[in-house]
Order: C-alpha cells, then sequence, then structure tokens
C-alpha cells in the first residue's frame, strides 16, 4: 500500500551551495509525491546549512534535517546515518550536486517493486539506472555515463565482477527496505555505501539495471571523483595512497 512516506531521499552535503537548490528542485519537481528527503551536512563551511534550513522551513512535510551526529564523518559515514533514520520501504540516495529527471523515482520504483514481485518475500533488492553526463553548466557531455565509462552493467552484476569493479552509481540507486536492514551496519573499511549495497545485493538479493538515463550527473571542478575511468591502475593507486578512498566526490575526508 502507498503511504505518505514510501520512499526515503538521502541527501548528504558539504560546501555545496553552488548546485543545493538546483538538485532540490528537481527532487520537488519529480512526478510522483510519496517521498520524503533525510538531509544531513557534513560540516560545510559555505551556505549549504543555510539552504538546507530554508528549504526544510519552506516544505516541513517533506524534508527532515539529520543533525547527530555533528562534525565531518565523511560520505560512508553519513549515509550509514541517514540509512539508520530511515524508515520508508524504499530508499534513493542523492548527491548534492546533480539534477534528476521528472521520472526518476517512479522508473526506479516501479522497476524494484517488479522484482519484488518475482521474488521471495524479504529478497534484498536494488536497482540502479544510467544517468546523462554533463558539465557544471548541465551541457552535456555525453549521453550514457555506463557507454561514457565502458560499463556494461547487465554483464557486471555478480558478486565475482563486483568485488573487482562496482557498476553501481549511489545518486541512480534505489533499494529495498529488506536490503537496508540487512546490510546495516556498513563496514568501515567499505569503500563506499554504494559499493557496499551492490555486493550485499549481489551476495543476498537481486540487482537490476535500468537503461534509462534518470538524471544528469554534474562533473565540474569540485567534483573529485565523478565519472572518472577505475582502471585496475587507479584502483590500486586508491587504495595503497595514505588517504585510501576517502577522497569523493565532495572531497570529504
Amino acid at each position: 500500500m502507498v503511504t505518505s512516506r514510501q520512499i526515503d531521499i538521502l541527501v548528504s552535503t558539504y560546501n555545496g551551495e553552488d548546485y543545493l537548490e538546483e538538485q532540490l528542485e528537481s527532487i520537488l519537481s519529480q512526478d510522483i509525491h510519496d517521498w520524503h528527503i533525510l538531509i544531513r551536512d557534513d560540516g560545510s563551511e559555505d551556505r549549504s546549512v543555510s539552504i538546507i534550513e530554508k528549504y526544510a522551513s519552506r516544505y516541513p512535510d517533506k524534508i527532515t534535517v539529520i543533525t547527530q551526529p555533528p562534525g565531518r564523518i565523511g560520505i560512508p559515514g553519513a549515509f550509514e546515518c541517514l540509512l539508520e533514520n530511515s524508515s520508508s520501504p524504499y530508499v534513493a540516495f542523492c548527491d548534492q550536486d546533480d539534477v534528476w529527471l521528472p521520472n526518476k523515482l517512479r522508473l526506479l520504483r516501479e522497476c524494484i517493486q517488479q522484482l519484488e514481485d518475482d521474488s521471495e518475500e524479504g529478497t534484498p533488492v536494488l536497482v540502479h539506472s544510467d544517468l546523462h553526463v554533463v558539465d557544471s553548466q548541465l551541457v552535456k557531455l555525453a549521453d550514457s555515463f555506463w557507454k561514457y565509462q565502458k560499463l556494461n552493467p547487465s554483464k557486471m552484476q555478480s558478486l565475482e565482477r563486483l568485488l573487482v569493479q562496482n557498476c553501481v552509481t549511489g545518486c541512480a540507486t534505489m533499494v529495498n527496505r529488506a536490503l537496508v536492514d540487512r546490510a546495516l551496519p556498513i563496514p568501515k573499511d567499505a569503500i563506499m555505501h554504494d559499493w557496499w549495497l551492490a555486493l550485499f545485493a549481489a551476495s543476498e538479493g537481486k540487482i537490476k539495471e535500468v537503461s534509462t538515463r534518470t538524471m544528469e550527473y554534474r562533473q565540474h571542478e569540485n567534483n573529485s571523483n565523478g565519472a572518472k575511468k577505475w582502471t585496475s591502475k587507479y584502483i590500486l593507486y586508491k587504495v595503497f595512497t595514505e588517504d585510501g578512498w576517502r577522497v569523493n566526490k565532495y572531497n570529504v575526508q
């Protein structure tokens, strides 16, 4: 049964004032409305917090601000905190600097519900879509993120392949409650939250790709991860450098 909060949208911010309002407006423009935003700031030094407070005040029935724990905890920790505060049947992850297309939540929910209908009750499920790659001004750089990255998710979603390379982009992902409940807590040494959830879904449940592009994935000068080539050389560099996998899209450590 559809409730007023069937989908929780999890947003972690850090110095995101340049694009945050545009992202929030794109969520508010979704063609379904049974969703709720859980948003937490990770110690921004810009106007991110004031933007969050403005939107939370304007849309109190649609936005909840998470303030604990305070300070910098990094992206995996931030999303684990948001997941712990989530209670809806479905969860979608959101970056601070992209733009969602109006049908994003509806298409992902339709896909995840179809998988649930075809599975045993309580099966962990993850679905994820393709994306447009755009620059800071939303000028298209690539029509397909998957082609741009030379990814073929339909052949890369086994546990064996996912252990080597992640093909699941968190901001284009939706998971069900069964996956959230069974995948928490996220291990402290997990590379990223989306990769951990993908590994867990591949091991214990189901993963399905949606070839439709559902969002504009913005690449800009402050985007340190983004759409870069995940070669074996790059992975080894990240594993054995001092900062390891703590570098992420928002430069959060």
